[in-house]
């Protein structure tokens, strides 16, 4: 009785012991394994989950009150100062800002991956912050846009622009 007590114990141990390594690997690693390497600007990136941009964007209301991780590829960025980015994966795209206009990004990355850290935003812009956006996306067309718009975005605190591949 006294070594199954003792077998016991030790297999709690064990137990325990992967429990907690399992936690601390998926803190540090995320579900795929380690986050890729890359240039980080911001913050940088402090969470491991990643959900696919196509999901955040067909439900953009459940992303809003939490910071959430996103990769997708950078269509376009402002080619003013880098203050904003377009994120797209397949149809599903989102204008992104930076916190507090804290950081920019080089102008010359799009068309490179990046992982993306902060929370969605709805909101309602005017007809003129939407024309003036439209007018600094590439392909954008200012003069179609007529009175206030609904803008789903995302305001980042951290990017990591993964190297050309």
């Amino acid at each position: 009785m006294f070594s199954s007590r003792r077998r016991l114990a030790r297999l709690s141990c064990s137990i325990a012991r992967a429990a907690l390594l399992l936690a601390v690997s998926s803190a540090l690693f995320g579900a795929d394994g380690p986050l890729p390497s890359g240039d980080d600007f911001g913050d940088g990136i402090t969470l491991a989950a990643m959900r696919p941009l196509s999901e955040v964007m067909a439900e953009p209301e459940r992303y809003t009150d939490a910071p959430i991780l996103v990769r997708a590829r950078i269509s376009d960025v402002c080619q003013r100062k880098g203050c904003w980015t377009i994120l797209r994966e397949g149809e599903s795209t989102v204008r992104v800002r930076f916190m507090d206009y804290g950081f920019f990004l080089p102008k010359e990355i799009s068309g490179r991956e990046a992982l993306v850290e902060g929370v969605v935003t709805i909101r309602t812009i005017s007809e003129r912050e939407a024309r003036h956006f439209a007018a600094e996306t590439r392909g954008g067309k200012p003069d179609e846009i007529h009175g206030p718009q609904r803008e789903i975005g995302f305001v980042a605190t951290g990017v990591r622009v993964l190297p050309a591949s």
